[in-house]
Order: C-alpha cells, then sequence, then structure tokens
C-alpha cells in the first residue's frame, strides 16, 4: 500500500479524482491525477465500529485526514449496502420505485435512490441514510454516489458482448462476494453473498448458475476483487465449470499506479463507466 499520508498537502487537486468506498467498518481512499501517470494513491481506513453511531466514525476518519476534503475535480463515492433492490428500467415513475423499494424493506427511514446499472432492463433501487446523504453532499463538490452493486453492474454493462452470451463475475472480497450474471446487455441477476469459507462462497456461485441454466462449458466466470481470496476459489471452481478466468484490469487505471490492483475493483472501475 502507499505510503504517501492523507495528512500531506494535495498539490493541484483541480486536476485530481477522489474515489471513495465506504463500507461498514472502512473507507477505501483512492486519488489520481487524471493528466499523470503513476500519480494514484491508495489507503484503507479503518472506522471505528464502537462509535456512539456510524455517522460520527465516519465523520471522525474524513476530517482527520484533511487531504480527502481538498476540491477534486469528481468525487465518485460507492456505498457499500444490502439495502438495495433490483427492478425493471420500465419501472421509472419515482412513486411507483419508492412503493416497491418499501415492499422490499418495510418500515424502513432510508433515503432510496435509484442507480443505473448500464444494461438495458435493469435499475438498482438503493437505500442511504438521510443523514449520511446529507453529510457526503455538504462535504464534496461533484460528488456521484452509487451503491456498490450498481457499480459493478455498470463495468459488466461497460464490457457487455452483442447477442445471447451468458457471463458471470464474481467480485470477491474475504467474507462476500458481489455476483453479476449478463446476458448480452440485460441483467439476469445482481446479489452479494456472505459466506466463513471458501467452499460456501464455491456453493453460492454453482448454484446460481445453476438455477439460471448457465452451461459449465461454455458460459465463463470472471473473477475479480482480493486477490488471496479469489485464488482460494480457482482451483475448485475449474473442477466444474471450464472457463473460469481473472478479470483484465483496466489498463487505464493501472496506468494510474500499481496500487490500483490493491483498491476494491467495482471502485477503480467506476470513473471508467462514464
Amino acid at each position: 500500500m502507499t505510503t504517501t499520508a492523507l495528512s500531506d498537502k494535495i498539490d493541484r487537486p483541480e486536476i485530481r479524482n477522489l474515489l471513495l468506498r465506504i463500507s461498514h467498518d472502512a473507507i477505501d481512499v483512492v486519488i489520481y491525477s487524471v493528466v499523470e501517470d503513476n500519480s494514484l494513491i491508495y489507503h484503507r481506513l479503518e472506522l471505528d465500529t464502537t462509535s456512539s453511531s456510524r455517522l460520527s466514525a465516519i465523520q471522525n476518519v474524513i476530517y482527520d485526514h484533511p487531504a480527502i476534503l481538498s476540491d477534486f475535480r469528481r468525487v465518485y463515492c460507492v456505498l457499500e449496502t444490502r439495502d438495495y433492490a433490483i427492478v425493471p428500467v420500465l419501472c421509472r415513475n419515482p412513486g411507483q420505485q419508492k412503493m416497491l423499494f418499501d415492499a422490499a424493506f418495510p418500515g424502513n427511514r432510508l433515503e432510496m435512490t435509484a442507480d443505473e446499472t448500464g444494461l438495458n432492463n435493469a435499475t438498482v433501487l438503493c437505500g442511504i441514510e438521510p443523514d449520511l446523504r446529507g453529510f457526503i453532499n455538504r462535504t464534496f463538490q461533484r460528488v456521484s454516489t452509487v451503491s456498490h452493486i450498481a457499480a459493478l453492474c455498470r463495468y459488466a454493462g461497460m464490457n457487455a458482448t452483442h447477442g445471447n452470451k451468458r457471463k458471470m463475475i464474481a467480485n470477491v472480497r474475504r467474507n462476500s462476494l458481489d455476483v453479476v450474471v449478463t446476458d448480452g446487455h440485460r441483467l439476469l441477476l445482481a446479489n452479494t453473498f456472505t459466506y466463513e469459507r471458501p467452499d460456501d462462497a464455491v456453493y453460492y456461485l454453482l448454484s446460481t448458475r445453476q438455477r439460471l441454466g448457465l452451461d459449465p462449458r461454455n458460459d465463463e466466470i470472471i473473477l475479480a476483487g482480493d486477490h488471496d481470496s479469489r485464488e482460494a476459489l480457482t482451483q475448485t471452481l475449474r473442477n466444474f465449470v471450464a472457463r473460469v478466468m481473472p478479470v483484465i484490469f483496466p489498463p487505464q487505471m493501472f496506468k494510474a499506479g500499481k496500487d490500483a490492483m490493491l483498491a476494491p475493483f467495482e471502485l477503480i472501475t467506476l470513473p471508467l463507466c462514464e
């Protein structure tokens, strides 16, 4: 991980993008120049999970690292959340979307947003705490906020092939994985699973493939995310699926700096999907 401190002054923030991924226990931070190579820095900042509130923990971490508060060219914020629902893209009416979201999460006190997936048949309805939304909007200029699952869907949409070619992308972390399955530019499934052992993750992937009728000889699995976690799955998956491949890391972001490979995959690819 980079040794550049986030307490250091950020030179010329107007030519740099800030990428944030906010999860329940950490904030991943990426800063890079859009005109200079090898400029990227990456830090993972742990949140105090014993804090009186999640928002207080997030505020404390950000205010403790003033470089994050610079006036950046663009800010991209990925929110990890389980409060999301996939709905048909034809459901564009905000009132209908809110009704569907409330049916999925009865009694919620969340602010709902509709995230584009980059695929032609589905939208993600995502819930965010109103006070967290307010803090993000007050703190950052030119900020775009998206759920982690919609960010991965956008990558899948950007790399979708024409015709009926089904593809599974699994973004693997140490204890959870996001799974997106596409058929050309159509979304077949997007879901997040938690697991304790690699065999559990393999089960979720194979069960999902069987339920959707994916062909073990032709329909590929592309593995992204944490290197050690996906390596733990690869060999077992290859006993059942012929085409199990690591994701091709975007050359644009590798050019920005080798630390890009340490950052969460859906975070580092988000600016490329616009």
